[in-house]
């Protein structure tokens, strides 16, 4: 019998460890001028983004294929590339606004979590309209390259599409646990989940609301 309560805890110690490490990454990332420059030139950064999706993609299709240790290391370095590519929020935007956008995003967090948790709506029957709200962003991101005067507008959307996710991911958690057969991996893998609706959130809320002064 799968105790969820403590495996909830797991899954946000695990959050809260990959929020750490890309924050923490990012602050000293930015305090470097020459590993600022090494990330964003010749190519590097293109390269971290790839390797970035090649480990989303693991960590989403095989994470029950790979043992836990194996989980955690990729999780983690994960978190860390994201931080290598946060040095340029910590520049943008000054130290005070990304604390107080991290805080917004952390209650938002919070809000829909326990929102997707007690509900006793199926919140499944939304992944479709989710799923292609993500792509009509992603199509949309890239027509924006060609017509200006966007941004704003697709900060909204995503953030409108990720805080349904939160919700979603957590109710789909919660109806998962009574049926998984490892639940190390699966912490790590729902950690992953939010870790990801949380960068997003807070990518958009420091777009809409962040100050660079």
């Amino acid at each position: 019998m799968i105790d969820t309560k403590k495996l909830f805890g797991k899954i946000f110690l695990w959050l809260f460890v990959g929020l750490i490490i890309t924050f923490g990454i990012g602050y000293f990332v930015q305090s470097n001028e020459n590993m600022m420059y090494n990330i964003f030139s010749g190519g590097n950064y293109i390269i971290i983004w790839i390797v970035e999706i090649v480990l989303g993609v693991v960590l989403s299709l095989a994470i029950n294929k790979i043992p836990a240790p194996v989980a955690a290391a990729l999780y983690l370095l994960y978190a860390g590339l994201t931080g290598l590519t946060f040095g340029t929020i910590f520049l943008a935007y000054n130290l005070e606004s990304i604390i107080w956008v991290f805080g917004v995003t952390s209650v938002s967090m919070l809000v829909l979590g326990i929102f997707g948790y007690t509900t006793s709506l199926d919140l499944t029957k939304f992944g479709s309209i989710l799923f292609m709200g993500l792509i009509g962003l992603i199509l949309l991101s890239i027509v924006s390259l060609f017509v200006p005067g966007m941004n704003m507008f697709l900060a909204i959307l995503s953030l409108v599409i990720f805080l349904g996710y939160v919700a979603y991911d957590i109710h789909v958690i919660k109806n998962q646990m009574y049926s998984i057969e490892n639940p190390e991996n699966y912490a790590i893998f729902g950690a992953f989940q939010l870790y990801l609706d949380f960068i997003n959130l807070f990518i958009d809320l420091l777009r809409l609301f962040g100050r660079d002064d």
